[in-house]
């Protein structure tokens, strides 16, 4: 089992951490434990912002035996000298080079402060990958590359330290107007370890960089260092999976023509309302026409209230309601629901769980960075069955860049997405007489929207397109696949599989370089 440690202060990144790892390896393969627990591990620790006392005993861990070492955040003296790194200084810099302006319309805003990865990437088969430390493409609110921010407030969600790996171990580096100026990701190799940093105490877990640990995890020197099973996000056989949806804020009939053009091109097609703009008789055709041909019908809440209402018992109403409404007019069962604004407050999610909700869909770069997920799957702190998907992608005539490559921004996002194996989703909203997203008109959005839909069906050789309600329901199956471990051998147990459940995907499993289609029952060695 993997197991995660931290220091005192460290706690809340502690049980995020151990949150994403199980929502890769299954939340059997992964566990919390003390300092004195170290000797409980003997294959693959992960450690938050270790103190002097926990270095020197992670040192002496990880000599012992064939192991694999994760850190994450500030380091002790003790595992900066082993691991050979140098003490730096931070930027001296007047201007700010964390935070991003606010994006203009058909443009796209980054921070000076970029973390570019080196050529050691090449150890996990994956390209040199840039991340800006913030990013917007609407205002100061989206970011249609689907990743969190990287602050400097000495908060978990920050860098951690100043500090230089050696050139053959510097994985990652963070530039300045193209000037590198300390690490931010290294990897070091011993004939009996591997040892993967990340300068923060979360890691990449709000990023397709989350990729990174599934290939350590799975994968990477599976010859002589242990290795774990990691479950796709990606159905077996399929090499892309994409989800689409509107979120209905007012008319949610004027989608009809975008539902035409979809239904047109055989691709599913979803809607979250919002029950305060619902009009039976206007929008009850639609309603039925989407479910007709198996889209999909989430609750957008019932206000459209910021921050669901600002608190537990209003977000709790707000859900309720919204869904009573819904099962009332459309005769549907409402299992999922997607956030007003992408907030997703911690209360709102226990509201949602605590009534009788099956997951939620959000995240957003400017708050809640805890719901910007590298994988969907289950939640800290919220019960066992609910599930959380990030979906931060917003197709919208706002964001269509000018010029002769009006989706690059979508296609760079998607080919993210694509090359990380990550379940991507994206939204665009209904028209309505007050506000029409940035689109010109009707017919110049659907160009754009089939435009994309080709680049994608270009880019991957057999993708998937799957309505809100069926990727959410593959992230749930997903969640309930056990994956056990006796001594050196690894098998499934999995109720829903050996049940013959009746979900139409199959899920992949990877290990060992391979990835094998999941079954109930199968051995890994």
């Amino acid at each position: 089992m993997i197991k995660v440690i931290s220091s005192n202060q460290y706690k809340e990144a502690l049980d995020l951490i151990v949150a994403a790892t199980k929502r890769s390896v299954s939340k059997t393969q992964c566990e919390s434990i003390s300092i004195d627990e170290l000797d409980t591990c003997n294959s693959i620790l992960i450690a938050i912002g270790p103190d002097e006392l926990m270095g020197q005993k992670i040192i002496d861990w990880i000599k012992k035996e064939p192991r694999k070492l994760i850190l994450l955040g500030s380091l002790p003296d003790i595992l900066i000298n082993f691991l050979q790194f140098k003490k730096v200084d931070w930027p001296n810099e007047t201007n700010n080079w964390q935070t991003s302006l606010s994006a203009p319309l058909h443009n796209f805003t980054e921070s000076r402060g970029v973390i570019k990865y080196q050529k050691l990437i090449e150890q996990f088969n994956l390209n040199a990958w840039r991340r800006p430390m913030e990013r917007f493409d609407f205002a100061s609110e989206w970011n249609n590359m689907g990743y969190g921010a990287i602050k400097l407030d000495d908060s978990i969600w920050s860098l951690a330290m100043p500090l230089k790996a050696m050139a053959y171990s510097e994985l990652a580096t963070l530039m300045i107007d193209d000037k590198s100026f300390f690490s931010y990701a290294s990897l070091s190799n011993d004939s009996n370890y591997s040892i993967l940093w990340f300068n923060r105490h979360v890691g990449p877990i709000d990023s397709f960089e989350w990729r990174i640990v599934e290939i350590f995890l799975a994968h990477y020197r599976f010859e002589n260092l242990p290795c774990y099973p990691v479950i796709k996000e990606i159905p077996f056989k399929y090499d892309a999976a994409i989800t689409m949806r509107l979120d209905c804020d007012e008319n949610v009939a004027s989608a009809q023509p975008l539902f035409e053009k979809y239904k047109a091109m055989n691709i599913p097609f979803s809607l979250a309302i919002n029950t305060s703009s619902f009009d039976e008789k206007r929008d009850r055709l639609i309603i039925d026409e989407v479910i007709k041909n198996k889209g999909s019908i989430l609750s957008h809440s019932t206000t459209h209230a910021p921050q669901w209402g600002g608190s537990y018992e209003n977000a709790k109403r707000e859900a309720f309601d919204s869904r009573e409404l819904i099962e009332k007019l459309a005769r549907i069962n409402v299992r999922y629901a997607v956030s007003p604004f992408h907030q997703t407050p911690s209360y709102a999610l226990k509201a949602l769980s605590d009534i009788g909700y099956e997951g939620c869909i959000g995240g957003i770069i400017c708050n809640d960075p805890d719901f910007l997920m590298g994988r969907g799957g289950c939640l800290s702190q919220i019960k066992d069955g609910f599930i959380g998907h990030s979906q931060q992608i917003m197709l919208h005539g706002d964001c269509i860049l000018e010029g002769t490559q009006p989706l690059k921004v979508y296609r760079d996002s998607f080919d993210l997405a694509y090359e990380s194996q990550t379940l991507f989703g994206f939204l665009d909203h209904p028209f309505s007489e007050r506000y029409q997203y940035g689109w010109k008109d009707e017919a110049t959005r659907i160009k754009i929207h089939e435009d994309f839909i080709q680049y994608i069906k270009t880019k991957a050789k057999n993708p998937i397109f799957l309505s809100e309600e069926q990727a959410m329901d593959f992230i749930k199956l997903k969640s309930s696949i056990f994956i056990k471990q006796e001594k050196d051998e690894f098998y499934l147990d999995a109720p829903d599989l050996k049940n013959g459940h009746n979900y139409f995907l199959n899920f992949a499993i990877e290990y060992h370089n391979k990835t094998l289609k999941a079954e109930y029952g199968m051995k890994l060695q």
